[in-house]
């Protein structure tokens, strides 16, 4: 079977970020996490609809997300040198991961023209932002939304990986979004007691109270390694997916099955666990979530049979750009590729010291604060979690390719 290669990818962040050295510059500034805004401005949801052959009339109703993906998807495939042309009907599957659509709550029926009502049916139904990508570019792969709350994003990928491993696919692109736009959206959150009160994520740490809900849109073109062109070398990637089943609550993680998750995912790479020396967590500073993950990694990745001086290094992006949910874990992806790229681990902007209640010594196991060196710059591979309030638990690995 093909290796799979991330071969491009987009992204659309608050703050006007759209480009990987934007997004670089965010991951490593030494500012305050308040410095840098988890929510879109207004204006910044504003995309020129007519270049994806939309009318502004059309484009009034549609689920801003619709509109984001679509740009989204065009700078990966322009990131991945793939252009009009090439992808024109070819077998290019198309996955997103969204659960959130809420725009429709913003609208009034009673005051949309009786000509308009179909363009808010089709522009706020969630399983139309994959068509629309596939019909914006002539796409001719499968083409679907993926929901599984928080994992939803990695998950895609997991889909997507297969079936270009399988040979039903020549590439994909998968695209993750998450916009919460409505006062409601954001009182059932707070009513499940999981967003810090503080408004601030202090994920793995001893001011751990939640988390706060962040929005974005990224975008990864997955490759099999046989249609890669020369030039330079592009990670490989491998993940594996489970489910919690029956826990103390339907919410409530279960850390047998993320260890589970992680070593198969491990399993499907070929990788021995000592080679991975980071992993972007899934982080999201609960005080109950946090603990659990950082057993099931130490006993996934073998820490406590690494040399005490080598620990497993993890850190979470949350505290910088809020819990993107759906999107969560193609934005650790994006981390992780940024941390391969570039040799340097971004800190975890969590405010206190590591929790009391992880073993961090003897679970072998280091909590990145500050910026810090990647051990084995390009040699290594790195570990992505993205586990779903749903109880459907993602990993992913990504490891080198050589250039060719």
């Amino acid at each position: 079977m093909p290796v799979v290669e991330i071969a491009g990818s987009g992204l659309a962040l608050p703050g006007k970020v759209r480009t990987t050295e934007e997004f670089e510059s965010i991951l490593h500034a030494p500012s305050e996490p308040a410095d840098h805004k988890v929510s879109f401005a207004s204006e910044e949801l504003l995309t020129d609809p007519l270049q994806f052959a939309i009318s502004p009339r059309q484009a009034r109703y549609i689920d801003p997300q619709q509109l984001l993906l679509l740009d989204v998807a065009r700078a990966a495939f322009d990131d991945a040198g793939l252009t009009a042309g090439a992808l024109k009907g070819s077998r290019t599957g198309v996955y997103v991961g969204m659960t959130e659509s809420d725009h429709l709550l913003g609208v009034d029926l009673a005051e949309v023209p009786a000509a308009n009502l179909s363009s808010v049916g089709v522009g706020n139904n969630r399983g139309m932002a994959a068509g629309r990508i596939s019909y914006a570019f002539d796409l001719r792969g499968p083409s679907m939304q993926v929901d599984s709350t928080c994992s939803s994003g990695l998950l895609a990928l997991h889909l997507a990986a297969a079936a270009v491993r399988d040979g039903e696919i020549d590439r994909a692109l998968v695209v993750a979004s998450h916009l919460v736009r409505s006062d409601q959206g954001r009182l059932l959150r707070q009513a499940t007691g999981a967003i810090d009160p503080g408004a601030r994520c202090n994920a793995f740490t001893d001011r751990a109270a939640g988390f706060v809900v962040g929005e974005g849109v990224v975008a990864f073109v997955l490759e099999a390694g046989t249609l890669r062109r020369t030039g330079p070398a592009r990670p490989r990637v491998a993940t594996a997916v489970n489910q919690d089943g029956r826990t103390a609550g339907v919410t409530v993680p279960n850390r047998s099955a993320q260890e589970d998750v992680i070593t198969r995912a491990l399993g499907r790479a070929g990788l021995d666990p000592a080679t991975v020396s980071y992993v972007e967590a899934h982080g999201t500073g609960t005080k109950l979530g946090d603990p659990i993950e950082v057993s099931a990694l130490a006993a996934a990745y073998r820490t406590r049979e690494r040399d005490a001086g080598r620990p497993l290094l993890i850190g979470s992006n949350k505290p910088r750009f809020g819990h993107l949910e759906a999107a969560s874990g193609l934005l650790s992806l994006l981390v992780a590729t940024t941390v391969q790229r570039t040799g340097v681990i971004p800190g975890t902007r969590s405010a206190g010291a590591p929790s009391p209640t992880v073993d961090w010594a003897g679970e072998n196991v280091r909590l990145v604060l500050a910026d810090t060196p990647l051990p084995g710059h390009r040699a290594g591979a790195l570990g992505v979690s993205a586990f779903g309030m749903s109880g459907t638990n993602v990993h992913a690995i990504i490891a080198p390719v050589q250039e060719q």
